[in-house]
C-alpha cells in the first residue's frame, strides 16, 4: 500500500531551505578571476608595479596616475567554457555498471571592462604632477558554465538513499497542499527539506507492509528473500547549467609625485548574479522490471526527475589602497591592500519533482513555492606586491597576491553570526590562505605594435584533515595568455588577447552512500576556460 506522507527529518538536497549556505557558496563569492582590458589579460594582470592601464586599477588603484594622458577603453570578450565530465554509477564496483564521459562547451558574449581616467595637471609649483580621476568596471568572475553526467547503475538509486534514510522512523501525516489550489503550503517548507515534501507528495518514496516505519522507493523492490534494492538498471543523469558574472565597479583617484611615486584609491561597488539550474533524472532501462503495486491497481516505474532552481544576486562595498615607487626609470615597485568586501546577498530558489509511471494515471509533478533568504557575506582582504623592468624595447613583470580565504564569514542581515555557526566553522577549518603568482611580458616589435605573453599559477585555499593537521589541497589552477597591442599616432589604440585558464578536477555526489562497501555515484569534472578579447581604447 502506498501513502503519501512526510516525516520531521532534515534531509541532504542542494539549496532546498534557509541557512543551507556552505563554504563553497562563501568561496564562489569572495574569488577573484581577474579580468581587465586585453592588455592587462595578455599580460597574466601582472600590473601591480607598472599601472597605466585601465585594467590594473582594481589590481593597484596607482595605476590611474602613472599616465599623463585621459583614456577610455571598452573591451567585449567572447567566453568558451569547456567541460569534461565522467559520471561513475559505483566507484569501485564494475558489473552492469557503465560510467559514460560527456563534453560540453558554453558560449558566452561578456564585457570584462569598461571605463575611463581624467589625468589633470594642477600646473602650480608642487610636487603633485598630475591628478587622475576614473570610473572602471572590471568583472572579477564568470560562472558560466554547462556540466553534465551520466551512468547506467545497477547497485543504488537516488529514492533507495531517501527510503533507507526514512526507514526505521515513524511519521506525522501533514497535509502540504491545499486540496483547492493544489498548491503547496509555504509554511511547509521552513522545516523541511522541499526535495522530500515534493518526493513524497509524488508517489517517490512511500510506506509498504502497512507499517509506518518501512519505506521504498519507487526504483526498488522486495526480493524472495525480504531484502530491498534497485529492481533493475537505471540510467542517471545529472546536469548543472550556471551563468551569471561578478563586477567591480572602482571609483578611483591617483596622485603623480614627480613621476617616481604614484598614489592611488579605490571605492569599490560589487555586484555579482549567479544562477544554477540542476536536473536530476533516473530513468528505467528496461519498465518492466519495476512492478509498482497501487490500491488501485498495478503499474511499473519509468522514470522520475527533480529539478532545482537557484539564484544569488548581491551587492557589496569595499576600498582599495595602493602605490607605485620608481627608484630608478628601469626598475618599478608597487603594493596594494584591499579591505574585506562587505556583501549583502539575496537568494531565491524553487524545486521542481516529476514521475512517470507506464500507465500514466499514476504519474504526479509537483513545485515549490519560491523561497527567499537574505544574508551578508564579509568576503578575506587582500594584499598584492609586485615588480617591474623595463629594458627599453619591453618590459617584464612580476605579482604576488595573498588571500585568507579562512576569514570569510556570514552573518544574518542584522549582524549576528549565531545562524551561521556551522558554516562559519567549516570555514575556519577547511579554508585558508590562497597564494596568486602572475607573471607577464611586452615586447615592442615597432613603436606602434606590441607583443605580450602572461601566466597566473593560484593554489588551492582549501584543505584537508590528515591525522589531525590540516594540508592544502592539491588543486592549483593555471592560466596562460597572448596577445597584441596596435597603438596609432594619434588618440586610438586597440588590444587584443588570448586566455585560457586550466581549473583542477572538481567532485559531486548526487546523493550519499547508504548501501555498505557500494559507494553511490560520483561525478567528475574538469573546466577549462578560453576568453578572446579585444579592447578599443582612446587617448585624450
Amino acid at each position: 500500500m502506498r501513502k503519501l506522507s512526510i516525516i520531521a527529518a532534515l534531509l541532504f538536497t542542494s539549496g532546498a531551505i534557509a541557512f543551507a549556505q556552505d563554504m563553497q557558496d562563501a568561496r564562489r563569492y569572495s574569488f577573484n578571476d581577474y579580468q581587465g582590458t586585453a592588455r592587462s589579460i595578455a599580460m597574466g594582470n601582472a600590473f601591480t608595479a607598472l599601472g597605466g592601464d585601465l585594467g590594473s586599477i582594481g589590481i593597484n588603484p596607482a595605476g590611474s596616475a602613472v599616465n599623463t594622458f585621459s583614456q577610455f577603453t571598452i573591451t567585449p570578450s567572447l567566453s568558451i567554457a569547456g567541460i569534461e565530465a565522467t559520471y561513475d554509477p559505483a566507484p569501485g564496483l564494475l558489473g552492469d555498471n557503465q560510467a559514460f564521459k560527456i563534453k560540453n562547451n558554453k558560449t558566452k558574449m561578456m564585457m570584462p571592462n569598461i571605463g575611463f581616467v581624467i589625468n589633470w595637471a594642477p600646473h602650480d609649483g608642487s610636487s603633485i604632477k598630475t591628478v587622475s580621476f576614473g570610473l572602471v568596471g572590471n568583472m572579477t568572475a564568470n560562472y558560466n558554465g554547462k556540466i553534465e553526467g551520466r551512468g547506467i547503475n545497477a547497485e543504488t538509486s537516488l529514492l533507495g538513499e531517501k527510503a533507507d534514510y526514512f526507514t526505521g522512523q515513524g511519521y506525522d501525516r501533514w497535509d502540504f497542499f491545499n486540496p483547492n489550489t493544489g498548491q503547496a503550503d509555504r509554511n511547509a517548507f521552513n522545516n523541511y527539506s522541499w526535495e522530500d515534501v515534493l518526493a513524497a507528495h509524488t508517489t517517490m518514496i512511500a510506506n509498504y507492509d502497512n507499517s509506518d516505519t518501512k519505506w521504498i522507493g519507487a526504483t526498488e523492490t522486495i526480493f524472495p528473500d525480504g531484502s530491498i534494492g534497485i529492481a533493475g538498471l537505471l540510467d542517471q543523469r545529472w546536469t548543472r547549467v550556471t551563468t551569471g558574472y561578478k563586477y567591480d565597479l572602482q571609483a578611483n583617484v591617483g596622485l603623480n609625485f614627480n613621476d617616481q611615486f604614484f598614489f592611488g584609491a579605490n571605492l569599490g561597488m560589487i555586484t555579482l548574479d549567479y544562477t544554477a539550474k540542476t536536473y536530476y533524472s533516473e530513468t528505467a532501462v528496461n519498465p518492466n522490471d519495476f512492478y509498482i503495486p497501487f490500491d488501485t491497481g498495478d503499474t511499473y516505474f519509468d522514470s522520475f526527475g527533480l529539478n532545482n532552481w537557484y539564484q544569488a544576486k548581491g551587492v557589496g562595498i569595499n576600498a582599495k589602497l595602493g602605490i607605485i615607487y620608481v627608484p630608478i626609470p628601469e626598475f618599478r615597485l608597487g603594493a596594494a591592500i584591499q579591505t574585506p568586501t562587505l556583501m549583502n546577498i539575496k537568494e531565491k530558489w524553487q524545486n521542481y519533482a516529476d514521475i512517470y509511471y507506464t500507465d500514466d494515471r499514476y504519474s504526479e509533478s509537483a513545485d515549490s513555492p519560491e523561497g527567499d533568504f537574505e544574508y551578508n557575506l564579509t568576503s578575506p582582504f587582500r594584499f598584492n606586491i609586485g615588480a617591474a623592468y623595463n629594458f627599453g624595447m619591453g618590459v617584464f613583470s612580476f605579482d604576488y597576491e595573498y588571500t585568507d580565504y579562512g576569514t570569510m564569514r556570514f552573518r544574518d542581515v542584522d549582524g549576528h553570526t549565531n545562524n551561521f555557526r556551522g558554516v562559519n566553522d567549516d570555514i575556519k577549518s577547511y579554508m585558508g590562505i590562497a597564494h596568486i603568482f602572475r607573471f607577464g611580458a611586452e615586447i615592442k616589435a615597432t613603436p606602434e605594435f606590441a607583443l605580450r605573453a602572461g601566466y597566473n599559477y593560484l593554489t588551492s585555499p582549501e584543505y584537508e584533515r590528515v591525522n589531525g593537521s590540516k594540508k592544502v589541497l592539491d588543486a592549483e589552477t593555471h592560466t596562460i595568455a597572448v596577445g597584441f597591442g596596435y597603438s596609432s599616432p594619434g588618440s586610438f589604440f586597440l588590444d587584443f588577447a588570448l586566455r585560457g585558464s586550466i581549473l583542477p578536477e572538481e567532485y559531486y555526489y548526487p546523493y550519499s552512500n547508504y548501501i555498505p562497501n557500494v559507494n553511490s555515484p560520483e561525478v567528475s569534472f574538469k573546466r577549462n576556460i578560453w576568453d578572446a578579447v579585444v579592447t578599443l581604447g582612446w587617448r585624450f
